[in-house]
């Protein structure tokens, strides 16, 4: 408990997380932002869907090494990154959609696809499969199965319920802690999907607001992201199971939850403030879908390569893989079939 003291009364720290909490705050309540073109706001969102998707990148090849080093940064990306990844998400989605079927196919055939090629893959390498295997999302697909769910959810709730925040957000914020209790897990990624379901709709409800702090932030927002690297490294025991996954061992579980939660709002805010904003890297941000996808089908081979050749996954060689899967999906990126490929069925059209 005196650490934790200690960190609360640290002023750069409390400098810094009042700053960030009471812009939160204003963000949520719809502050005073100066107007700003849709054009430029989608142009930031792309932005750090981009640094974002790179930070995904690294957590998923940092977590098949046991450095201390690369479990630290994996601790740390894990408090927000998804997080972040589902209220973006949330951002973009809406309650009228003229595109929702179209855009549920569009996160529907990859899953199919890829969902096929993990069991034909694992039923030729002689394994053996199951409806369980089947209906369980592999890997990294249980997000889009969940992005279903919440874009169907926000069809079917009430317009005159949807609209009330005040109610909306505190259930969904029960919801996700009550579900730790009860016997979901990764299959159908229903444990999931109820455990990240707020941050979707804080992001439903931000659409419109301008989500990135004034420049003046900026250097606070990294300074509260470095500061943040404290509790990977001093406060482990209060991070969990941060894939929210699974359900509670016990009430601690649900406390480390809501915890990692607590952080996550303001470290995603600092980490939207830090990204920068190139012509660029919004053309990168707007194949984030791909490069989520892609970037599974690299870590597997590479991680058995690792295991057949006995590389020692240290944190140089987890830098080098990440380097060659994301320079790999940059060159990939150029071709036209990059952003088809995840949905076969575009070949089809004229």
């Amino acid at each position: 408990m005196a650490g934790n003291t200690a960190l609360v009364h640290c002023p750069l720290y409390s400098s810094t997380y009042f700053c960030i909490m009471v812009n939160c705050e204003q963000l949520l309540m719809g502050g005073e932002d100066k107007p700003h073109t849709q054009k430029v706001r989608d142009e930031q969102i792309d932005c750090v869907k981009y640094c974002l998707i790179l930070v995904v990148i690294s957590g998923h090849v940092l977590e098949y090494s046991e450095t201390t080093t690369c479990v630290k940064i994996w601790e740390w990306i894990y408090i927000f990154h998804m997080p972040l990844f589902v209220f973006i998400s949330g951002y973009f989605s809406r309650k009228k959609d003229k595109n929702l079927w179209p855009s549920i196919w569009k996160l529907l055939e990859p899953l199919i696809v890829f969902q096929s090629v993990a069991i034909i893959t694992k039923l030729i390498n002689g394994g053996e499969t199951s409806i369980i295997d089947i209906l369980t999302p592999w890997y990294v697909l249980w997000y889009l199965l969940s992005l279903i769910y919440w874009r169907l959810l926000l069809q079917v709730i009430p317009e005159s319920i949807l609209r009330n925040a005040k109610l909306i957000l505190p259930i969904a914020f029960g919801i996700s802690i009550l579900t730790g209790f009860l016997p979901f897990d990764v299959f159908l990624s229903i444990h999931r999907t109820f455990a990240f379901m707020p941050f979707f709709f804080l992001g439903y409800y931000m659409r419109g607001k301008k989500i990135c702090l004034p420049k003046k932030y900026k250097p606070l927002s990294f300074l509260f992201l470095i500061l943040m690297f404290a509790v990977p490294l001093f406060y482990p025991q209060y991070l969990g199971i941060q894939t929210h996954s699974i359900p509670f061992g016990s009430i601690y579980d649900a406390i480390k939850r809501m915890i990692v939660f607590s952080l996550a709002i303001p470290m995603s805010i600092a980490f939207i403030n830090v990204c920068p904003c190139k012509p660029w890297i919004a053309r990168q941000g707007r194949l984030t879908m791909q490069y989520f996808i892609y970037h599974a089908l690299m870590i597997i081979p590479l991680w058995v390569m690792t295991c057949e050749l006995n590389i020692p996954m240290t944190f140089v060689t987890a830098s080098i893989y990440i380097t060659v899967i994301i320079v790999g999906l940059g060159i990939a990126s150029r071709l036209t079939c990059f952003a088809k490929l995840t949905n076969p069925s575009s070949f089809l059209k004229k």
